[in-house]
């Protein structure tokens, strides 16, 4: 006897959004996981697209500015008073003025040119004082450099003390006065108040340290105190260990005005030039994340990690400490581009990479290519200098010097209800905005791959008449990027349990196109449990 054949349902087709990852790159949970919905949304990859309150906005390129040496450019610095407002760089043993379109050398600054600068006006001027540890330090007036032996009577130490200036390694202003670190060891060292050249105090903290170590850098550290009480007007020391020390006074010297405040673990920071300031807080770089000074005054160590700015990146900045190790990582706030730079040691195994966070919402996102020994904002942009002795503006461009750079945006992946099922890609379609045309790829991508394929060409724009009033003189980087475009629904292929859609657009055009994803749209056909 003959038994019919059975109809074959029809398959299920589904349609998945996927907002704008404004969440930021999330590094820090279980992948199987996926979207919390009391949480932004956020994205497994997201590389040379920036985070804001709408969307993701792809970075602007970098514009080569000079070529001033054949090393690293070890440190910039800028120097403000009044109406002068001057911007200089250190590489190979010499200090270049770098403010006007001609860099000039000013300086011949010795051997290491890995300066840490202070500024400090007195009633005698305003003066940049800068030490490294193994020159001489400097002094620069607002006309001349000079050695510090050079200005005044210099800077001394008491009588009987077999130390020279060029032991100190670290400088910074507290409470109107230079305070110094002594290199390899615990002590610091501070000047009269409102001086900059005399005779040196100091002030032993090897006995309060109780993890050894040496001293790494200090700071001013201020917090609005509330009707409870509070921390304000700090200073505070950083051991190699990850030891904070903090003091409040005016004077050091007297056992009454200088007491201490506290002591608390942060991790090991990861360089004298790691941290940032945050308001009155201090955010640094640490073996555990970038940890906030203000959340380790009040909690125990083993609890800091969550509680790190860094947290949503946790695994990635994890691996970046293994993998580039804890030496010479550079951080810069850039307030006019709401952006928290984090730059790694770059080298021979692995290539330059910046991790980048919005000062406005703590989203993260990855910027690839961009190699930064030093950092510096001068007149609202910022510069950068390279490990080639070169300096370059960073996100200004609609290339990196010249060369295409692809954005990558691919959201957190879902299994959309149906985690034992196989997911067929079938359709998708991107809505997003730019100032110009831009030619986007969409690829679907499966159970937690982040490979989405070969990147697209650059759209070359014709927007010669706009370059000098339109993009390049006037137009602010984060502003609306333009009419809202919902691109056409293109064919995406491949299968897998867990669906995500990769998001792709190359610049590589001298005028930036600005290109803000808004949203993805994809249909899959949601097949049986497969066994």
């Amino acid at each position: 006897m003959r038994t019919p054949t059975a109809r074959r349902k029809p398959q299920k087709v589904q349609t998945a959004s996927f907002p704008a990852p404004v969440g930021g790159w999330i590094a820090n949970r279980s992948l199987a996981i996926g979207r919390d919905p009391k949480l932004p949304p956020g994205a497994a990859v997201l590389d040379n697209f920036f985070p804001t309150s709408t969307g993701v906005i792809l970075r602007r390129g970098t514009e080569k500015r000079y070529s001033i040496g054949t090393g690293p450019v070890m440190s910039m610095f800028r120097y403000v008073s009044g109406a002068q407002s001057e911007l200089f760089a250190s590489v190979g043993g010499e200090i270049f003025d770098i403010s006007t379109s001609v860099a000039s050398s000013v300086y011949a600054d010795g051997t290491n040119g890995d300066w840490h600068v202070q500024q400090i006006t007195t009633s005698g001027g305003t003066f940049l004082i800068g030490v490294n540890g193994v020159d001489e330090p400097w002094i620069y007036d607002g006309t001349d450099f000079m050695p510090v032996s050079d200005f005044g009577s210099g800077i001394t130490f008491p009588s009987g003390v077999t130390l020279s200036t060029s032991d100190l390694s670290y400088v910074w202003l507290y409470a109107s006065r230079l305070w110094f670190v002594q290199k390899d060891s615990l002590s610091a060292w501070y000047l009269p108040v409102d001086v900059v050249v005399g005779e040196l105090e100091e002030m032993p903290l090897g006995g309060v340290f109780t993890r050894g170590g040496s001293l790494a850098w200090g700071q001013s550290w201020s917090l609005t105190s509330g009707g409870s009480g509070g921390l304000s007007d700090q200073c505070v020391f950083v051991s190699t260990e990850g030891e904070v020390l903090a003091y409040q006074g005016i004077d050091p010297g007297s056992a009454t005005d200088w007491t201490k405040a506290g002591q608390y673990r942060i991790g090991e920071p990861m360089g004298a030039k790691g941290f940032v300031r945050a308001g009155g807080d201090l955010l640094i770089a640490t073996s555990v994340g970038l940890v906030s000074l203000a959340e380790a005054s009040k909690r125990d160590y083993a609890a800091l990690g969550s509680t790190a700015a860094s947290y949503p990146i946790e695994e990635a900045w994890t691996e970046a400490v293994s993998l580039r190790g804890m030496v010479d990582w550079r951080c810069m706030v850039w307030p006019e581009g709401k952006m928290v730079i984090v730059s790694p040691p770059s080298g021979v195994n692995y290539g330059p990479v910046c991790l980048v966070a919005n000062s406005n919402t703590g989203a993260w996102c990855r910027f690839t290519t961009w190699d930064i020994a030093s950092m510096e904002v001068f007149n609202g942009q910022l510069h950068f200098g390279d490990r080639d002795g070169n300096v370059w503006i960073g996100n200004i461009t609609g290339a990196d010097d010249g060369a295409p750079y692809t954005g990558v945006c691919i959201p957190l992946f879902e299994d959309l209800g149906s985690p034992a099922s196989r997911k067929i890609a079938r359709n998708a379609s991107a809505t997003k905005r730019s100032r110009y045309k831009a030619v986007e790829k969409l690829t679907a991508v499966f159970d937690f791959e982040k490979n989405p394929g070969p990147a697209p060409d650059a759209y070359l724009t014709d927007q010669s008449s706009t370059w000098g009033s339109g993009i390049w003189g006037t137009s602010l980087w984060g502003d609306s990027a333009g009419e809202i475009v919902t691109g056409r629904w293109v064919s995406i292929g491949g299968s897998g349990r867990d669906v995500s859609v990769a998001f792709q657009v190359t610049s590589g055009d001298i005028t930036p196109t600005d290109v803000e994803l808004i949203r993805m749209v994809a249909t899959f056909e949601i097949c049986g449990i497969v066994t």
